[in-house]
């Protein structure tokens, strides 16, 4: 009888353990998801202007790679995008065959089309 009741007791002790275990795992999960949610505009890209068209405000950049901190490995070569600025970004300032990185607005970053809206550009680096 007495160990019926020990084992009874073993039974709802793991029970409770499981319980509270899973409850701290869903917490620091959701912890984690939204923290990484919260963390845009992590992607830089670099690249060298070929051409800019003002009346449309974008730029066509060649050569388009990760910067060193946005990759593990070796430099890829993703070919030529149409990239955006920001309003306050001079186009004037981006003459064909100068450097510039900027850093990827996530939500815009199409991997199709080549296109992607820049949420902040520097020239040379």
């Amino acid at each position: 009888m007495i160990y019926a009741i020990a084992l009874g007791l073993l039974v709802v002790v793991g029970m409770i353990t499981t319980a509270i275990i899973d409850r701290v795992k869903s917490s620091q999960s959701a912890a984690d998801i939204r923290a990484k949610a919260g963390v845009t505009n992590t992607l830089k890209l670099t690249g060298t202007v070929e051409t800019t068209d003002e009346s449309a405000g974008t730029m066509t950049v060649n050569d388009v790679q990760f910067t060193a901190e946005s990759r593990s490995g070796k430099p890829v070569n993703y070919g030529t995008w149409l990239v955006t600025p920001p309003n306050t970004f001079n186009l004037l300032s981006a003459t064909p065959g100068v450097t510039v990185t900027f850093t990827v607005a996530s939500d815009s970053f199409n991997v199709a089309s080549k296109q992607v809206v820049a949420s902040e550009v520097t020239v040379g680096k």
